[in-house]
């Protein structure tokens, strides 16, 4: 059992190595400020009380994903049915200042924004060069399944880019 002093620097250490992938999630799912800080706090959250029995079969960023993809589906779940949009001005710029770059981030995201739950999940472990492997673990899915569902998603941008 890891010292409790341990666990709790250990696990800073995560959040500092992987806080950007957390705020990435939380920030696909979030509708407005409220929710991107409400889906961050529950990740950490579930994030803590899944630390000391994570047992290391699988890659430490194939976890954190997983938990806090978890924890977002199940947040919407919980409180709030119906909900489908979301306005990307209200959240907090996550991009990089780079003026240009921020947007077509913005844009890409606004289409990825368009698309379901699971969908956005999809695209987001592969923007983050996840292998269709690592996505299949995080997903739950077979491998052919993640491989064919991000060629759909792929189409299905192209065609709201072009609307």
């Amino acid at each position: 059992m890891i010292q409790n002093e341990d666990k709790e620097r250990e696990f800073s250490e995560m959040i500092t190595a992987y806080g950007q992938v957390i705020a990435k999630v939380c920030y696909f799912y979030a509708e407005d400020l409220d929710d991107f800080n409400d889906l961050r706090q529950e990740s950490l959250i579930n994030l803590w009380r899944g630390f000391g029995s994570f047992r290391g079969s699988s890659r430490l960023s194939t976890w954190i994903y997983r938990v806090c993809l978890n924890s977002c589906v199940s947040f919407f779940r919980k409180n709030r049915r119906n909900r489908d949009s979301v306005s990307i001005d209200k959240l907090p710029d996550l991009i990089a200042p780079d003026e240009d770059r921020a947007e077509l981030m913005r844009e890409m995201y606004a289409l990825i924004n368009r698309l379901s739950k699971s969908e956005k999940a999809l695209v987001l472990l592969w923007l983050d060069q996840c292998s269709y492997d690592e996505i299949a673990d995080v997903m739950g899915l077979p491998r052919n399944t993640v491989a064919s569902r991000l060629r759909r998603i792929k189409e299905k941008l192209v065609k709201y880019s072009n609307e």
